[in-house]
């Protein structure tokens, strides 16, 4: 049996959030976008195994609310099947026991946790949840880059955009960084793609940890490409936004964008870097997926799963 409890008694038995976008800070910024959150552990549990942090909103759990993804607290990767088993089942008992007909759970990667993660779906399927067609990931290990992409396409478009003079840095304030966003939102208008997040809701998010803008320019100082990314995991982070501008095609500005964030990321010590889905609603976008594995990314799933009372 689930029970509800407050933040601060559910902080204390999960100290560590397996990622960003089911942390308590992450959770109250987006509080006013959900009618109710919930924090649910076992009844009578000395230490709980499993805990989860979702949004009510019509009649429905959701995880997330307003994120990429969501998914469960835990004590470590490592418990026994069975205790997911036997959260998975009181949560379907919990969903029943309330007003709330059903749920929508999008899992992370499985860059954040694999073990947990591939226990959790098994469990999800033999429980009776419904996956719909699972988004397709990318994700890069900058362990394995050593400086130079492995296709030997990809190698010579960085080169032609070196010898085209483009130049990467940071944005240096905030016009520089209305500009990288504005640029990446006629990018996703071009080709049909939507964006979720004002300029101020990122801003926002630079309160709960840093946020990178990035821009590459022409010789001329044209923006030729941008990106937007999240430093809010230890190991990994986290692609926002990105994209070029009709000047920075023919330069391979994303080329040399892509190169220099595997290179700017390797370089503060972080280990992976989530580069996002590559399909819409499962469909995949052939376009960008083959871009990301051109450029030395992994491709991998994301599973949503639903289930109704």
């Amino acid at each position: 049996m689930l029970i509800e409890v407050d933040p601060k008694t559910y902080s204390e038995f999960f100290r560590v959030d397996p990622h960003p976008f089911i942390s308590e800070k992450f959770i109250e910024l987006n509080r006013k976008k959900t009618e109710k959150i919930v924090r649910l552990i076992e009844k009578n549990a000395y230490k709980p195994a499993i805990g989860f942090t979702t949004g009510i909103k019509n009649t429905l759990l959701q995880s997330p609310f307003s994120a990429p993804f969501g998914g469960f607290h835990f004590r470590n990767q490592n418990i026994y099947i069975s205790e997911i088993d036997s959260f998975i089942n009181s949560l379907k008992e919990y969903i029943t026991s309330q007003e709330n007909f059903g749920i929508e759970l999008t899992l992370p990667p499985d860059i954040y946790h694999p073990n947990f993660n591939a226990k959790t779906i098994n469990s999800l399927m033999r429980n009776g949840f419904t996956p719909n067609i699972p988004d397709i990931t990318n994700w890069v290990d900058l362990r394995e880059f050593k400086g130079r992409f492995n296709r030997k396409n990809s190698r010579e478009y960085y080169s032609q955009a070196v010898r085209n003079g483009l130049h990467f840095d940071l944005a240096s304030d905030e016009r520089e960084e209305k500009d990288v966003y504005e640029l990446i939102c006629n990018n996703r208008a071009k080709f049909g793609r939507p964006i979720y997040m004002t300029f101020n809701d990122v801003k926002d998010i630079d309160n709960l940890w840093p946020v990178d803008f990035f821009k590459v320019n022409t010789e001329d100082g044209v923006l030729a490409a941008s990106a937007i990314f999240y430093r809010s995991h230890p190991e990994t982070g986290f692609a926002v936004f990105w994209g070029d501008s009709d000047e920075g095609r023919p330069l391979r500005a994303m080329d040399f964008l892509v190169f220099n964030l595997w290179s700017y990321y390797k370089k503060l010590g972080f280990k992976y870097l989530d580069m996002g889905i590559s399909t819409e609603s499962g469909l995949p976008n052939e376009g960008l997926l083959r871009f990301k594995e051109a450029h030395d990314t992994v491709s991998s799933l994301r599973y949503k799963f639903t289930w109704k009372a």
